[in-house]
């Protein structure tokens, strides 16, 4: 079996598709502090996933093997940076991973008409279906992740079309209406800054959600054809994508009904977009199954993430070697992406009945990733300067940007954590998030330190006469050790 199967246009694909959940919903609570505010919040991260993605172009042409940032901070930082890396990576993508399926169940509670006490069933079957498709080989999985992403967006596209001749920013952001007296009644009033610089900061980390899973493709690494520069090129387009689609979104979603503040609260933007634009369309009541399957394309691809994340750990014996092994038929680590699911499903169902409402459950889950993600971006970030600082030639990458564009993330980054710190003084929504992240990082690095003599980096030594179903990889950068496989 061929292994290095990803091209250009399946990288490009697996990033869009990781992200692009975050145009459908959870973009919209960055509209909190206005729609200046929400401006200035995407502009603020959409530099920073900029400097991140050249960063990390740079980091995986210098080391293509999968892992993303656990495989670069172990490389440049060592190995407790890289499992505090690997720590936060994981936190991300199994949060966001659950926050996609709530999301998806909620549409199909909507649509089948069923009793939301049964939304843990629609998390267990969405879980098990797209954890199956992944085990079942990376050719399925590039294939279709890049049939989705591309349906995806053309969901965005024709509500964008379907906006343009119901646009008016004067009436739905600048509330031109309202200006007749105090007591006369307008469909939207003005929602531009109303709570100043407090405002962006409250909105800031919803913003991330634009772009959030884009730093998952490294990933993939170790399935791609001529890593060193099909990645940068793969990324690099599609931050490129994202950051045309985050603004479309974001403006053509504020400036039609019910305007800017009403969508700041709406639990789905996108289907109230969709109403509003074709509200006597005869098939506007299959919108909702339209939008289910753009969101998986996050999903799917978030769960390819998981396992490699995992797998890649495992391979290196910081976490239990069982997450190495590789599907004797289709070389996929099948126990890290069953585990991962298994590890998001739980997940969900803790804070589900810690927390039972699902739009808190939401904004909970949503900023307990970002705490995950933004540590991750850290350690990412100093990787790359450390990578400079030794004077490594990458020969295929270099970021324009170099050491001081990473200084320019890393700022951000920081910026955003104190926003997500100081909103959690405020909201029980971030206050959860704040501590369950606290928590996990303290856990995790217990387990580190009592484990990491019993470590072996490398796993253990080749078993000869055994499948491969039950024998942990062994470190490679050539694909899932395909290169020497265990005698069958």
């Amino acid at each position: 079996m061929e292994v290095r199967y990803g091209k250009v246009h399946h990288l490009w694909a697996l990033a869009v598709g990781s992200v692009i959940s975050g145009d459908f919903f959870g973009w919209q609570a960055s509209l909190a502090g206005g729609f200046a505010g929400g401006c200035i919040a995407l502009g603020l991260v959409s530099v920073m996933y900029a400097l991140l993605t050249l960063c990390i172009a740079e980091l995986a042409a210098h080391d293509p093997q999968a892992g993303g940032p656990y495989t670069f901070a172990t490389s440049m930082l060592g190995e407790p940076l890289g499992f505090l890396a690997g720590l936060a990576e994981s936190l991300n993508v199994l949060v966001t991973t659950a926050v996609i399926t709530v999301g998806i169940s909620t549409y199909m509670i909507e649509l089948t008409g069923t009793d939301a006490r049964w939304a843990p069933l629609w998390w267990a079957a969405f879980f098990v279906l797209f954890t199956v498709l992944n085990v079942l080989g990376v050719q399925l999985s590039f294939n279709l992740s890049f049939a989705v992403t591309i349906f995806s967006l053309l969901v965005l596209a024709v509500f964008y079309c379907g906006a343009i001749p119901r646009f008016d920013f004067n009436k739905w952001v600048l509330g031109s209406e309202c200006k007749g007296g105090a007591n006369q009644t307008c469909e939207a009033e003005r929602w531009v800054l109303p709570k100043g610089v407090s405002g962006v900061a409250e909105g800031l980390s919803f913003s991330l959600w634009f772009y959030l899973g884009i730093e998952e493709l490294p990933m993939a690494i170790e399935e791609t054809k001529d890593p060193e520069k099909t990645m940068p090129r793969a990324i690099l387009l599609a931050m490129g994508t994202l950051i045309l689609v985050s603004y479309l979104t974001l403006v053509m979603s504020s400036a039609i009904a019910p305007g800017a503040r009403a969508i700041s609260t709406d639990t789905s933007p996108l289907l109230t977009g969709y109403k509003i634009v074709f509200a006597d369309a005869s098939w506007l009541k299959y919108v909702s199954w339209v939008i289910v399957v753009g969101l998986i394309a996050s999903l799917h691809s978030f769960i390819f993430c998981t396992g490699r994340l995992l797998y890649a750990i495992a391979r290196d014996g910081l976490f239990p070697s069982a997450l190495a092994m590789l599907h004797g038929k289709f070389k996929t680590p099948y126990v890290a992406l069953i585990t991962g699911s298994g590890l998001s499903f739980l997940a969900t169902l803790v804070l589900y009945f810690v927390i039972g409402d699902n739009d808190h459950l939401g904004n909970v889950m949503i900023n307990l990733a970002l705490l995950g993600a933004l540590v991750s971006y850290v350690l990412q970030c100093v990787s790359y300067i450390v990578l400079r600082w030794r004077g490594v030639n990458t020969n295929t990458y270099r970021s324009p940007a170099g050491v001081p564009g990473a200084l320019v993330c890393i700022l951000i980054c920081l910026l955003t954590y104190g926003c997500i710190i100081r909103e959690g003084v405020k909201s029980t929504d971030y206050l959860y998030s704040v501590l369950a992240a606290a928590a996990l990082y303290a856990l995790g690095m217990i387990y580190y330190f009592v484990t990491r003599k019993l470590c072996k980096r490398g796993g253990p030594p080749p078993v000869d006469d055994t499948d491969m179903t039950s024998v942990p990889a062994e470190p490679s950068t050539n694909g899932y050790d395909l290169n020497h496989p265990p005698p069958q």
